[in-house]
């Protein structure tokens, strides 16, 4: 009965809708027509003339889907496919991270050559980051309002959320992965755990972004919950569960370790990402 309890509210996470506000007034007046020139994620100004109806989507980058609908997408691999034989036919903008445009400049050489623009993704730090490439992305591409759409379900899942873990007591999470790196301030997911009731053990310690942790370091920190990256395996994990040296860590002794279904480094959905939180760290105010 708990596992269809818990089921039915993971879809009804996934389907809550509701207005925002707080845009400004010159975004409620509409879009500015094109040509537009916005600032990408490397701050550079990119001028775009019309809308583009193709986007060249060079590695992964999930703020681009929650803007850009799939059939409008053609991708490649930053380092495996070659720039120069990649169809550019219809493609009105490239995007792709500034580090892959370092590491192969030869995408951002090609695009030039075809005066085609080029939208630089840096790393995201916080949520705020999420927020501002998306809402720029709605913008390059001529997408405002599916851009707004995500934006709105975010702040609509937030909100409600803080309300749902209100009156329940913080929890002190740990985020791990296979390697022995954890997330500290600056961080998406720390921001994500701030979001629902949560506290991020490493940043209130002190530790920035990321950042390698013994066990006698864990011992200290004694999280009350730890969360493990999608990566673990389940020998891993087992190990983690049963590593004599943290068996006085408050998370392993009422075994509160859990396997995160979302990458902590950049989620796919945010919004999504924050309700598995929830529902992992305080279920009984999700369930009741």
């Amino acid at each position: 009965m708990l596992l269809i309890r818990i089921g039915s509210l993971v879809l009804l996470g996934l389907t809550l809708t509701a207005s925002h506000a707080g845009r400004s007034a010159a975004r409620a007046q509409g879009p500015d027509p094109f040509p537009r020139t916005v600032t990408d994620g490397a701050g550079r100004r990119v001028t775009i003339t019309r809308p583009p109806r193709i986007i060249a989507l060079v590695g992964g980058a999930p703020e681009v889907t929650r803007v850009v609908e799939p059939a409008a997408l053609r991708r490649a691999d930053p380092l495996a496919d070659d720039p120069s034989v990649f169809d550019w036919t219809n493609v009105g903008l490239v995007v792709l991270s500034d580090l892959f445009a370092a590491i192969n400049p030869g995408w951002t050489d090609a695009a030039e050559a075809q005066d085609i623009p080029v939208f630089l993704l840096s790393e995201t730090a916080s949520l705020d980051n999420w927020r501002a490439t998306v809402e720029a992305l709605g913008q390059a591409t001529g997408r405002d309002d599916r851009a707004a759409a995500a934006l709105t379900r975010l702040e609509n899942r937030l909100k409600r959320l803080a309300t749902r873990v209100a009156e329940h007591p913080p929890r002190r999470a740990l985020v791990l992965t296979p390697e022995g790196y954890t997330f500290g301030q600056k961080t998406l997911i720390g921001d994500l755990l701030a979001a629902v009731g949560a506290g991020d053990i490493a940043a209130e310690a002190g530790f920035e972004d990321y950042r390698q942790i013994d066990a006698a370091s864990i011992r200290e920190l004694a999280p009350d919950a730890i969360l493990l990256s999608p990566t673990w395996t389940a020998e891993q994990t087992a190990r983690l569960r049963d590593d004599p040296a943290l068996r006085t860590v408050p998370a392993i002794r009422r075994s509160q370790v859990f396997r995160l279904p979302f990458s902590p480094t950049l989620p796919e959905d945010p919004a999504a990402a924050a309700f598995a939180l929830a529902l992992l760290l305080h279920p009984a105010a999700l369930l009741h």
